[in-house]
């Protein structure tokens, strides 16, 4: 009775052993994953925090039937932009750009061009940076 008990003693420990093995071999690099998540998402909140954009002007000139933005961006805040990752919507529509600089710095202006743009009636124009700040303006032309 007693090898019986010391064996069968063993062989628990051996199996919990194992099973806390295999636990923490799959637990701590998940937690690890989760949180390199919230630092990536702490950087994220903190970058919106520290960017702002204003525009500036809105120059649009007649190009046939059609018509040409000139559009400058101000960057108010304290991050630097990438210019290239910017959206561009104009009365509700997403459009192709090109843009004088390939970083907006802080206090600095960019100025983005639009060409060949249908008359849609309405004059709305809205900026997206990476990070999800953004600016909306309406303007009138004559």
């Amino acid at each position: 009775m007693g090898f019986s008990l010391s064996a069968s003693a063993a062989v628990i420990a051996v199996a919990l052993f194992i099973a806390l093995e295999i636990v923490t071999g799959s637990i701590f690099p998940t937690m690890e994953g989760i949180n390199d998540s919230y630092d990536d998402l702490k950087n994220r909140m903190i970058d919106q925090v520290h960017t702002n954009i204003n525009i500036t002007s809105i120059d649009r000139q007649t190009n046939e039937s059609n018509y040409d933005y000139n559009i400058t961006i101000k960057n108010t805040g304290s991050t630097t932009l990438e210019t290239n990752d910017f959206v561009i919507i104009l009365n509700g529509t997403k459009q192709l750009f090109t843009s004088s600089q390939s970083y907006l710095y802080p206090d600095c202006i960019v100025y983005f061009t639009i060409v060949n743009v249908p008359d849609a009636g309405s004059n709305r124009i809205k900026v997206v940076a990476d990070n999800g700040i953004s600016d909306y303006a309406e303007y009138v032309m004559p």
